[in-house]
């Protein structure tokens, strides 16, 4: 099964180096364990390669038995989804062609005893962290705490082997779980538009997300305006913040703390209602986050940002109740109301 052809701009990164998910079985008591083991990946092609066992992800097997005649020591597996993100999907909602794959990336090997053992029904070969590597795909969307429906494994085991032991990663589509969770929409006073408008993301996921090659745009009543392509790493951790701006200046900004300048080309409109972030996946734009206000009064005072009162909650609807206006004590720059780059003043758990 193939996926989606990619543009140069896809955003994948590899997912911070975790254990795989390690296991190791007996062979003629039909007993199988899934542990996490050595600290070891490397980045695949297009994927986001991701293991720890009971951290990030969980493998559980049940069913296993050994067929001395045949030599098939078999079990069902399924996997878990421990993440806050979605994984077998690019954006938390369209389906990845390619799934969830659960890779050897070492072994089956026999640990005591003789013998090569090999995987007998794989659903294919690829290049992960090695090459020809056998996979198990998983076709579904798992969100946190998800588990997948059972596939049966099925590897050959010479009678000659009492134990061995293999190692596996996932190779998957990660949704990077980034949140429109501030907004200065009208800076007033004698900063422009053009220099003080900004957004604040925040990472709500558990891995690291670089925003470099993510696609952002505005609108306003004539109609979204073109994508703009952020140029630059942008690394944000787990349950950071970032800001976006026209420059990084603060004199020209009113003193804003920008980690990346979209700069003139992207400068919004004076009629800014509208804000969204996409993932750049083949041909098109899968929408991560938007939002969108209609009444100026509530949702582009000047110099008064708006803050989400929780990056859990809808945020749709900047002129609804899971939005407030920036405290008046909280004070950025010369004078404008805003938290940027911090947890908002109006955040309620």
């Amino acid at each position: 099964m193939s996926e989606p052809s990619r543009s140069s701009s896809d955003p994948d990164k590899v997912a911070d180096l975790v254990t795989p998910l390690s296991c190791s079985a007996t062979v003629k008591t039909g007993a199988l364990k899934c542990t996490s083991g050595i600290a070891s990946a490397s980045k695949t092609a297009s994927k986001d390669v991701v293991g720890g066992q009971n951290v990030y992800v969980k493998l559980t097997s049940s069913n296993v038995s050994y067929n001395a005649g045949t030599e098939i020591f078999q079990f069902d597996c399924t996997v878990q989804n421990l993440l806050n993100e979605s994984i077998g999907t690019p954006n938390g909602v369209v389906p990845d062609v390619s799934g969830i794959r659960v890779f050897f990336h070492q072994g089956p090997t026999a640990d005591s005893g003789t013998g090569t053992i090999t995987v007998a029904n794989a659903d294919g070969t690829a290049t992960f962290t090695g090459v020809n590597q056998p996979y198990f795909q998983y076709n579904e969307v798992l969100a946190k705490n998800a588990v997948s429906t059972s596939h049966t494994w099925q590897l050959n085991v010479p009678s000659t082997v009492n134990t061995f032991t293999m190692d596996m990663y996932l190779a998957t589509s990660v949704q990077p779980l980034i949140i429109i969770n501030e907004l200065l929409a009208n800076p007033g006073g004698t900063i422009s538009d053009a220099n003080g408008e900004w957004i604040e993301l925040y990472n709500a996921g558990t891995l690291a997300v670089d925003l470099q090659n993510l696609a952002i745009a505005d609108s306003a009543a004539s109609g979204r305006r073109p994508y703009h392509i952020i140029a630059l790493s942008v690394p944000v951790g787990p349950g950071g913040y970032v800001v976006l701006g026209n420059t990084t200046n603060t004199t020209n900004n009113g003193g804003v703390p920008v980690d990346y300048a979209y700069g003139a080309a992207m400068a919004f409109a004076n009629s800014l209602d509208a804000f969204k972030i996409a993932r750049v996946w083949g041909t098109d734009t899968l929408t991560l986050d938007r939002t969108q206000y209609a009444s100026a009064a509530i949702s582009a005072q000047n110099g008064i940002s708006r803050e989400l009162k929780n990056p859990a909650l809808d945020n749709s609807n900047m002129d609804g109740s899971n939005w407030v206006d920036a405290s008046v004590s909280s004070v950025y720059g010369p004078g404008g109301r805003g938290t940027p780059k911090a947890q908002n003043a109006g955040f309620t758990p």
